[in-house]
């Protein structure tokens, strides 16, 4: 039975507390999974602080605490983010913290501005961008305009901090484009299709999985083109579980968890309830949470087409989204499936293109066995960029 492992080995000693400071949101964007029921629903100043004075203090394995301050749009709850810091910066701790601001970027007044560079050296802030102005107005309530202004702001503070672009079903058509011109920004980014069921009739779903091989094969020709820039995760999945027999052999032994969801991560909801992580919360789920001992924990992932699935650990999942339509966290959804493999195929595609881009006299430098080991990478690789898995 496949036994589980964390994805990367050792994490490290960081646990994640997400503060939900407010459920309000300024903007609806397309794909978002909260309800947004409460619209003045706040945390509480001393809800909060406790939580924080709490994390802070407790003696267990972690060294460091970040606090993601989470919403809705947490920059709407600036004040009491402003006082948090300031209070927290007052007192003496125990242990090394980060806070962490997730962001739409539309309400960035001078004030809040001024302050976030001020406190930057323990404040991160991360932006939410999902592509070209096209793409992200149809996702993110014609919002591009706002969020551009303010891009060399979040440039010249965190120029390291990837924003984050988010591809939904309108959005697919607009892939390709919308990473070249996030390059071409030089912008750092990641890039995913959310795990919902956004796929609509089988026919529709196959309509646009095609398009989406088509922007997946115009990103691979840019990224050979530009050998220079690091690419995209989706045509940059690195599939060495499955091209040597060691690797092989751990598809079918070890499960990996890809988030620290009740582990390393914690969610203190705006009542100061707690849930393993935000995808738990009963304000999107509608159902009370569950123990958050128990989850994350699985030792084999379900449904069983997925354990034979040479690409399993490689498949990213959402433990919360699990649970909230399966009723179990190992039961993974499969919606994004089909799009994955499709990731895959033109991240092998790439890697190979790229092993054939090599000059000549660099392949002559390798030593006999190095030569044999990329031939038999090279090898492995057309067959997935030819085949799929």
């Amino acid at each position: 039975m496949p036994k589980l492992d964390i994805f990367g080995g050792d994490r490290g000693k960081k646990h994640i507390v997400m503060l939900t400071l407010t459920q309000d949101c300024n903007l609806r964007c397309r794909y978002c999974y909260e309800p947004h029921k409460s619209r003045d629903y706040y945390m509480s100043y001393d809800t909060a602080q406790q939580a924080i004075i709490e994390y802070m203090r407790t003696e267990n394995e972690f060294d460091t605490v970040e606090f993601d301050f989470f919403g809705g749009e947490p920059l709407m709850a600036f004040s009491l983010i402003r006082d948090l810091v300031n209070w927290f910066h007052t007192k003496g701790w125990p242990k090394k913290h980060i806070f962490f601001i997730s962001t739409n970027g539309t309400i960035l007044s001078e004030e809040i501005k001024t302050w976030l560079v001020k406190n930057k050296g323990c404040v991160i802030v991360g932006l939410s961008l999902d592509g070209n102005k096209i793409a992200h107005d149809l996702n993110r309530s014609n919002s591009y305009d706002q969020v551009r202004a303010n891009i060399p702001f979040f440039m010249e503070h965190w120029p390291n901090q990837p924003a984050k672009m988010t591809i939904s079903a309108e959005t697919i058509p607009y892939v390709a484009d919308s990473i070249i011109e996030l390059e071409g920004m030089n912008i750092p980014f990641s890039a995913n299709i959310v795990f919902e069921d956004i796929w609509g009739s089988p026919a529709h779903k196959a309509e646009l999985l095609e398009i989406y091989s088509q922007q997946l094969e115009r990103l691979v020709d840019y990224y050979v083109a530009h050998p220079d820039l690091f690419p995209a995760r989706i045509v940059d999945i690195r599939p060495e579980f499955i091209l040597d027999e060691v690797a092989s052999r751990r598809v079918g032994e070890d499960c990996v968890r890809w988030c620290g969801s009740g582990h390393e991560m914690i969610t203190v909801e705006v009542d100061g309830s707690r849930s393993p992580c935000h995808r738990y919360s009963p304000w999107i789920t509608g159902k009370a949470p569950p123990d958050i001992s128990q989850v994350n924990r699985q030792k084999v992932w379900k449904p069983e087409k997925c354990t034979q699935c040479r690409a399993l650990n490689l498949c990213p999942i959402c433990a919360g989204y699990n649970w909230q339509e399966n009723g179990d966290s190992s039961i993974r959804t499969t919606y994004h499936c089909d799009s994955f493999k499709l990731e895959f195929q033109a991240s092998a595609k790439l890697q190979a293109l790229r092993i054939l881009q090599k000059k000549p006299e660099d392949l002559a430098r390798l030593s006999p066995e190095e030569a044999y080991k990329t031939k038999v990478r090279l090898d492995a690789l057309i067959e997935i960029a030819e085949n799929g898995i």
